[in-house]
């Protein structure tokens, strides 16, 4: 819906589109929508002003209109606002089941507008494993008896001293003498769903920009360059690894972007504040680049997730997981920031992880671009793709999408049908650089038979339980790969070769292997244990014969 005249005018720059769009925003101000459907579009033009000004002046009007939404709102009927919910817009209210890390944050800083939601909750008796790990021994006998249902103990046990709810559950859990990773499990088993009143909060998407971030102006979108992959390969050298007080900032931004419009990456939920990068794209854009906390790291991959700055607004976010020298990827725009110059931030955030990580192949997965994923149907996301040098990775699709992508070629094409769309959403689609070599190709799905394998290694140790089986599997290797003084390293690197040990042995006749192999096979397993995951990636690539093994096994 047109906000004024605003939406036909957000993107396009110059003196007199600046111009336009100041006297739209001063016209709104004086007389705002009345609407929700119309407050909202207002909302996403102005914070793609806010993102994308040609002015600085236009970022700084945009942000006084933005700061006005909740008065706005609040005019509006309850049933209208109530539309809005789960948009993250200051004024309305979200829901979601958060992961134990995003729950202890909201305990923190939002601890008076977050409950359990507890009309929502099908079945509150999830609670009570989590709740009877810090019950004390006095308050069993009630607990146990089933007098009580959970919300009744619940409000029983917290008396009048929390906020709430759920202020009580995390607070008293902190309290306990309990493993995090416990309170985790417990937590996520819980199921427990929240609801956050936004309010004028600085961590809806209307307030939500990273502190002291410089506004610059642009004159136009940027485009991707004819050859990507040639571009990618080109190293980008404003990569700055974080000191922690920026990181924590970073990663405070990225978290609540994300949940504010429930949504979550498990490498931005439990993040390594030690590893986090940011990559200087030009024209006031930047990639945080933000590391997996090390208890949460997976076996072979290096997982990641990602959050696209403008000017200071999130306005994207995604995934990537590095193995060997390929990654698996994706990229999702927040809705505000359609129509920008996505397919360039795209090429340039893969250009980022190539020199962070040394992928050569990237990989995009079928719902990225519709496989049970009807709004990427709905907007053809697999031509986003296709446009800029990703190909299916069967022979039959590949025909498919070229047939079909000359008739769009061709003067007053109609757009690709569903059908067609749904065909082609199929399996993976994938770029390969200049310097891939087709022999380091690894199935994503050799993942899963690699990890039941190293569970039959385990079970066939002569050991009494699976921790002694897995020392025993590490101790045999060690003395294939000749490591004497593996136990004298330091814990985490000890901790990273025992874990990978019982994959790594599946690797055939590996004591055979010469001496430098056998080295790289060390260094990598012992980087998993690294404060960086990025020596791991580079430790990886540097083991051919391993993975090429692992990957026919």
């Amino acid at each position: 819906m047109e906000s004024n005249g605003l939406h036909s005018v957000r993107n396009v720059f110059g003196g007199l589109a600046e111009r336009k769009k100041k006297e739209a925003v001063e016209r709104l101000l004086a007389a705002p929508p009345r609407k929700a459907n119309a407050l909202l579009q207002l909302h996403d033009d102005l914070l793609f002003m806010r993102a994308f000004p040609g002015e600085v002046q236009t970022a700084q009007i945009s942000t006084a209109a933005l700061d006005e939404f909740e008065r706005w709102l609040g005019r509006l009927p309850k049933s209208e606002i109530k539309t809005l919910d789960d948009s993250g817009v200051a004024g309305t209210t979200t829901r979601h089941v958060y992961e134990y890390p995003m729950g202890q944050w909201l305990a923190r800083n939002a601890s008076k507008d977050v409950d359990i939601d507890w009309r929502r909750y099908e079945d509150p008796t999830l609670l009570d494993p989590y709740i009877r790990a810090f019950t004390r021994k006095s308050e069993l006998d009630a607990f146990d008896s089933g007098d009580y249902s959970t919300r009744d103990w619940v409000r029983l046990a917290r008396g009048a001293h929390s906020f709430s709810d759920f202020n009580w559950l995390i607070r008293a859990a902190t309290g306990a003498d309990l493993k995090p990773s416990a309170l985790d499990a417990l937590w996520t088993a819980a199921e427990a769903p929240l609801e956050w009143r936004l309010k004028g909060s600085r961590w809806s998407t209307t307030r939500n920009f990273l502190p002291g971030y410089p506004i610059k102006a642009r004159k136009n979108f940027r485009r991707p360059p004819e050859d990507v992959a040639q571009r990618i390969s080109k190293p980008l050298t404003k990569i700055e690894l974080l000191p922690r007080a920026k990181a924590r900032r970073v990663i405070e931004v990225a978290r609540t972007a994300l949940a504010v419009r429930c949504r979550e990456v498990v490498a931005i939920t439990h993040a390594n504040v030690d590893e986090v990068y940011w990559c200087d794209l030009g024209e006031g854009i930047a990639l945080a680049v933000i590391c997996v906390a090390p208890a949460h790291r997976l076996p072979l991959e290096t997982n990641t997730g990602y959050l696209l700055f403008s000017n200071g607004v999130p306005i994207g976010y995604g995934g990537v997981t590095p193995l060997f020298r390929q990654a698996n990827t994706g990229i999702n725009i927040f809705d505000a920031f359609r129509g920008g110059e996505a397919a360039f931030l795209w090429v340039e955030m893969l250009r980022a992880f190539h020199s962070l990580f040394g992928a050569t192949r990237f990989i995009v997965n079928g719902y990225q671009f519709g496989e049970g994923n009807d709004e990427a149907i709905n907007s053809g996301a697999y031509w986003f793709y296709y446009r800029l040098g990703f190909r299916p990775d069967n022979a039959e699709r590949t025909r498919l999408a070229a047939k079909e992508f000359d008739r769009l070629r061709q003067p007053g094409a109609p757009r690709s049908s569903k059908t067609t769309l749904k065909a082609l959403a199929v399996g993976d689609m994938i770029l390969d650089l200049p310097e891939f070599d087709a022999r380091d190709a690894f199935g994503e799905n050799q993942l899963v038979k690699l990890s039941a394998l190293a569970g039959a290694k385990l079970a066939a140790a002569p050991a009494r339980d699976r921790a002694s089986a897995e020392n025993w599997q590490a101790e045999a290797l060690a003395k294939e790969l000749g490591v004497r003084d593996w136990r004298s390293w330091p814990k985490p690197e000890r901790d990273a070769f025992n874990a990978l040990a019982p994959i790594v042995a599946i690797a055939p006749e590996i004591s055979l292997w010469t001496a430098a192999e056998k080295r790289s096979v060390v260094a990598f397993m012992r980087a998993k244990g690294a404060s960086h995951e990025r020596d791991f990636a580079h430790a990886s690539a540097k083991c051919p014969r391993l993975f090429r093994a692992l990957a026919s096994a």
